[in-house]
């Protein structure tokens, strides 16, 4: 590379783990959510969960022209081509995450009382944390060139497909009596509304993983089976 190129590259990777960290940052605050109830953070806490959105949207913008720049005035050898481009693929997705975190904060806010029942709240960690593992791996994958943590990622998604599926019925069946109060319904509905965003940020994990198998071999797997992979 060139010291230019070089450059460019350096501030591109470290926006990008500017925003990495900012993400699991969000996912922490989260889970506290998720284990304690909303009402347990603090304004300031909240506040910092707005802003780090907005750093969210603006280092997405910022990355997106930097490597637009960096593919038209830096002609970037083939892998290094595809390393850009990955980067755009996961920026998108990580930006997604960070607006299904919210998402999830904003079903908290309409939740009465502003937390998970106990007998499901475990549950509801349980597939969380799945979907911040596979977020992890997706993009450590990508930093590692590991291809079997990419595939681990790819394989895992079903599993938390699983998990909502099972989770929504379980609570249609023991959530809804006959002649159940409109706020139970209602906290029904955000509870689903929830799950629906967990597993929407194991489909954004997924679509990072495969971003990380293209810059590493040239492969896209988007919308496409596994290579060997069969129904088990």
């Amino acid at each position: 590379m060139s010291i230019k190129k070089d450059k460019k590259f350096d501030g591109i990777n470290k926006d990008f783990q500017k925003m990495k960290s900012i993400l699991y940052e969000q996912f922490e605050t989260l889970e506290n959510v998720i284990l304690t109830g909303l009402d347990t953070l603090s304004k300031k806490e909240l506040e910092t969960f707005s802003k780090n959105e907005t750093k969210l949207d603006q280092l997405e913008l910022k990355m997106s022209e930097n490597i637009i720049q960096t593919i038209g005035l830096q002609q970037p050898m083939a892998r290094e081509l595809r390393q850009l481009i990955s980067y755009l693929r996961m920026l998108g997705d990580m930006e997604r995450i960070g607006d299904q975190l919210n998402n999830i904060l904003h079903f908290f806010m309409d939740l009465t009382p502003k937390q998970l029942p106990e007998n499901q709240r475990e549950s509801i960690h349980n597939m969380y944390d799945m979907s911040l593992i596979m977020v992890r791996k997706a993009l450590d994958s990508f930093e590692n060139e590991n291809h079997e943590t990419a595939i681990w990622t790819i394989q895992n998604d079903e599993v938390v497909d699983d998990m909502q599926r099972k989770l929504i019925k379980r609570m249609l069946r023991k959530s809804t009596p006959p002649g159940a109060a409109i706020e139970d319904v209602t906290n029904i509905l955000n509870f689903g509304s929830i799950l629906n965003s967990i597993e929407r940020i194991a489909d954004n994990a997924t679509n990072i993983a495969e971003a990380s198998i293209y810059y590493q071999n040239g492969t896209d797997l988007r919308h496409k089976d596994l290579p060997g992979s069969s129904e088990e």
